[in-house]
């Protein structure tokens, strides 16, 4: 009896002491972060399996620049950008449809292009409408001209009683819609979002300082307009929202408090399914406003936008504002403004399991599974238990879920798995019972099967990603869209895969990744997982074997009767994050971060030189050593107001023909005097290299710029930097 009391009492003292050590160490681990990225993981698990597949709010709708947009009025001879007029219909149509707010998600921080009458006509159908919302964007740059604008706009900006929470993100300036735009909306909304360490949007902070005011997220600014909401107070337990208006579905007064995370953010509750809103296209909308100005019968009634919260944005693959989301690694930006929406319409908020209660749970559940493993007998049992264990929390997190409380799963989950695991070699070490069994039954159920199966190398690859420099590749095919339109899609598919197999297999060969697809278009990179010193190089060698080859491939598609493609690549060297991002059982390894959206840039700036290969100053330090180059410009992308030195790629070092030779020094010099605003001289010059190579497309852009700039004096502080517009 003393023997079996000693044994019960050192049982007790040895689970009980395990546990607590087991769940110390998981809250330990928790509180570092390195749970961090499982933790978000199962969230989205939870996002994709746990919700029940139904519509979101049904006054809410999407209208997409989409694809089909683009392809529709391009087919019209309308090429993107788009006139800042074309989006006056969907407001007038929306507006005499009696929507409750538009809101773009589209930027319009630069005059049109196409003058200022165009961005009149825009500001004059805002105007009319009186419930338009556009979005401004703040950044930690520091600009000139960050300052706000004194005519009255810094009244927009709120004023929020209490101790706000998290910490101030020091935004340096803000980027507005031009005055004509900003002066006619109804309000304005930032849409500078943030995603969590694996590059996915879970949350937004709704209310961002600058100059002593309070800026709200876009949608939550046509929410605050709408139900006249004046009072704001930060709380301890979120955000509180009082109005004393009269409003057609909140009464004559109504106070609500937004549950925020401790940094301030809210937690977004996204809606599972493909469509959640319903969604328009653009060209369709805008087709509906001329029919029923015609007195046609329109493509959508105005009944499908009276009483609707309209938002517009851009969800083509090419136009860039596609985001990873816990249900989609393309996701439409303006959904996710579309989901705040919701979330406040709805008062249908995801809060995370209070602290103290997490805290409980983890260390209650590791101290009975130590105690569980050294009092049950039997090893499957012991099995039993722990998939027991395992159940009974997804269960509890599930059903949490449900109700609109996330309990972050994986502290208890891994306090199960850890505190089995020391008790049963604990149990071992002094009882000796079953060693093999035990130790290869938990070793099943404790490794980490996406790292340890697939990576050798954990130091090589970080989990959550690490800050390197690498070069990042970008290639796209011009004009694919249109020229693709007379190949049937079993053409278009063959033809694709003929083109990206040949260009893979070079890439490859030259020791790049890809990173992904999309259509025509390829991005990869070099200088991750294994370091690579001369990785620059690669990426431009590659580049080069590529338009060889793909030259080789026009030629046995015109013998085809194929249509000819041309490529155009963009190449940018610079520090970004590389790392596996996904879940569990399927991962994406890939780089994010702004040199990243460098080279996607570069790319597309191709257009403006007519040239094949563009690469960033930074890689051009790097390989110039093995490529020839030429310098082109200085340039500053859309959406980055430092300029870029760019220079083209022409050939493997040593290997430029002798015609090419005289071009690079003739454009170079016209170059020069271009930079010194002697216009005429360098217009001569750039006549020259067109003299020896007619198809000079860099030569011929900057004759025409010469052209247009003769007679003018830009003035001592013209910076000689090309300015692009679009992306």
């Amino acid at each position: 009896m003393q023997a079996t009391s000693q044994t019960w009492i050192r049982k007790l003292s040895a689970g009980l002491i395990i546990g607590l050590l087991v769940g110390l160490l998981v809250l330990g681990l928790e509180s570092s972060g390195l749970l961090e990225r499982y933790s978000l993981q199962t969230l989205d698990l939870l996002f994709q399996k746990a919700l029940p597949s139904r519509p979101g709010a049904g006054d809410i709708v999407l209208i997409e620049v989409d694809q089909a947009s683009l392809d529709f009025y391009q087919s019209q001879g309308l090429t993107w950008p788009w006139p800042r007029q074309m989006y006056a219909p969907i407001i007038d149509y929306c507006w005499q449809a009696g929507a409750t707010a538009i809101i773009f998600d589209i930027l319009f921080t630069e005059g049109s292009s196409y003058g200022q009458e165009d961005d009149l006509r825009l500001a004059q159908s805002l105007d009319r409408a009186a419930n338009g919302f556009l979005p401004l964007f703040f950044t930690r740059n520091p600009r000139k001209d960050n300052g706000l604008p004194p005519e009255g706009l810094q009244n927009q900006g709120l004023s929020v009683a209490g101790q706000p929470p998290g910490e101030d993100p020091g935004y340096q300036s803000v980027m507005l819609p031009v005055p004509p735009l900003r002066a006619a909306a109804a309000g304005l909304g930032n849409v500078e979002a943030r995603p969590d360490s694996d590059g996915v949007y879970r949350r937004l902070t709704l209310l961002v300082p600058f100059q002593g005011r309070w800026w709200p997220q876009l949608a939550m600014a046509a929410y605050l307009h709408h139900y006249r909401v004046k009072s704001l107070a930060w709380q301890p337990r979120g955000l509180q929202l009082e109005s004393t208006a009269p409003t057609k579905t909140r009464g004559t007064h109504f106070s609500e408090i937004i549950p925020l995370l401790p940094d301030g953010g809210l937690l977004l509750k996204y809606r599972p399914g493909a469509r959640p809103y319903r969604r328009y296209v653009a060209a369709n909308v805008i087709q509906s406003y001329v029919q029923s100005q015609a007195g046609e019968q329109p493509i959508h009634p105005l009944s499908d936008f009276s009483q609707k919260w309209v938002l517009v944005g851009l969800t083509a693959p090419g136009l860039y504002d596609l985001k990873a989301t816990p249900l989609s690694p393309i996701y439409p930006g303006v959904a996710i403004q579309a989901t705040l929406l919701d979330n406040l319409l709805n008062r249908d908020f995801l809060v995370p399991l209070p602290r103290v209660g997490a805290i409980l749970l983890t260390l209650g559940i590791s101290l009975t599974a130590a105690l569980t493993v050294l009092w049950v007998p039997a090893l499957w049992l012991t099995l039993l238990s722990l998939i027991g264990y395992l159940a009974l929390i997804m269960t509890l997190a599930v059903l949490l879920f449900v109700t609109g409380v996330w309990l972050d799963a994986v502290p208890p989950l891994v306090a199960v798995v850890f505190a089995f695991g020391v008790s049963a070699a604990y149990s071992y070490s002094t009882e000796g019972r079953q060693k093999r069994v035990i130790r290869r039954t938990f070793a099943h159920y404790m490794s980490d099967t996406l790292i340890q199966d697939l990576l050798k190398n954990p130091d090589k690859l970080r989990l959550g990603g690490e800050r390197r420099e690498m070069t990042i590749f970008f290639s796209d095919l011009a004009g694919f869209t249109s020229l693709s339109e007379g190949l049937s899609p079993e053409e278009l598919v063959s033809l694709l895969n003929e083109y990206l197999t040949q260009m893979t297999d070079i890439i490859l060969a030259r020791g790049g990744i890809i990173d992904k697809y999309e259509g025509d278009a390829i991005m990869a990179f070099w200088g991750a997982p294994l370091s690579q010193p001369d990785h620059a190089a690669r990426a431009c060698l590659a580049a080069l074997e590529q338009q060889r080859q793909l030259s080789k491939l026009r030629s046995e598609w015109q013998s085809r009767g194929l249509p000819q493609f041309s490529a155009r690549m963009g190449i940018n060297t610079g520090e970004v994050v590389v790392g596996n991002l996904g879940s569990n059982t399927r991962f994406d390894f890939t780089v994010i971060g702004d040199a990243v959206n460098l080279a996607s840039r570069l790319e597309g700036a191709n257009k403006s030189y007519d040239s094949g290969i563009l690469i960033s100053e930074t890689t051009a330090v790097q390989a110039e050593g093995q490529v020839e180059l030429r310098e082109l410009d200085l340039l500053a992308v859309k959406g980055r107001a430092t300029p870029v030195r760019v220079y083209e790629v022409l050939a493997p070092k040593g290997q430029l023909e002798a015609v090419m030779v005289q071009v690079r020094e003739l454009f170079a010099q016209g170059l020069a005097l271009y930079r010194q605003q002697r216009w005429t001289e360098a217009q001569a010059l750039f006549q020259q290299v067109l003299e020896l190579c007619p198809l000079d497309g860099p030569a011929q852009k900057f004759l025409a710029r010469c052209q247009t700039l003769v007679g003018q004096n830009l003035g001592p502080d013209w910076d000689g930097v090309f300015r692009l517009t679009t992306k």
